[in-house]
């Protein structure tokens, strides 16, 4: 895949999926910059995994919404590593089960913040070095609650709707420089957040799977590899969707 070198910054990567995306990328020998947010001791552990593996990866605290924290994180990846080849985008806004009738509006303004303002702020701070680089890769992670949708969502689906036409602009903005924008759509995924959702719930959702499973970090982090590699060189402003075929049904 050509990726033993390059290094890449990964937000939301304390979650159970951006721990996946971060261990097979430091794998296939990229460098890693491991960001969170709160879970400091979930962060440390895998940058311990990454380097027992005998990986190379660093770990920064930032609040992806203040553009001051994602410049002072980028600067602090850049004398790590030398630079930012590959970023992922996987902070998401807070997810609040209500009625449309009992948001409000600022919940829907929460939700866009926390999503599109992360993701902007830290595109604008690796933007200007890929853009001399001529080459660059940016992966935007939004859930398939946007083509699947389900009742009382509708503040985070709005955020998550939002990030696609935020992947698209960029793509059509940036591939001048040689910068590729995409996006992994995914599906409902086996995570620590799953057992909120009931085992009624799990068992419904497999079972209008074409593939008869939820998904595992590890499927998102496979369809991510793509992305940031040269087999994705003629792909931009696409969407993937990591689904196991729920969407179609």
């Amino acid at each position: 895949m050509k990726l033993a070198g390059k290094v890449a910054l990964v937000t939301g990567a304390s979650s159970d999926k951006g721990a996946a995306m971060s261990e097979l990328l430091a794998s296939e020998g990229v460098c890693v910059a491991i960001n969170y947010l709160k879970r400091k001791e979930k962060a440390e552990a895998i940058v311990d995994k990454i380097k027992q593996n005998g990986g190379r990866a660093m770990m920064w605290q930032a609040d992806v919404t203040s553009k001051e924290s994602v410049n002072d994180m980028v600067e602090a990846t850049r004398k790590q590593f030398g630079t930012v080849d590959i970023l992922v985008n996987n902070v998401h806004g807070k997810i609040s089960r209500k009625s449309f009738e009992e948001t409000v509006w600022d919940e829907y303004m929460e939700n866009l913040y926390g999503t599109i303002k992360g993701s902007f702020n830290c595109c604008h701070a690796v933007f200007e070095e890929m853009k001399n680089k001529k080459w660059g890769r940016v992966i935007n992670i939004m859930d398939n609650i946007v083509n699947d949708p389900v009742p009382k969502y509708s503040n985070y689906i709005t955020a998550q709707s939002a990030l696609i036409g935020f992947t698209r602009s960029l793509a059509v903005d940036l591939g001048v420089y040689g910068i590729t924008v995409n996006l992994i759509n995914t599906g409902f995924t086996l995570t620590e957040k799953t057992p909120h959702a009931p085992p009624h719930v799990q068992e419904a959702i497999a079972r209008q799977t074409p593939l008869k499973r939820l998904a595992l970090p590890i499927d998102i982090a496979k369809a991510l590899l793509f992305y940031a590699s040269d087999w994705s060189d003629f792909v931009t402003g696409n969407c993937l969707i990591v689904d196991g075929g729920k969407a179609m049904r």
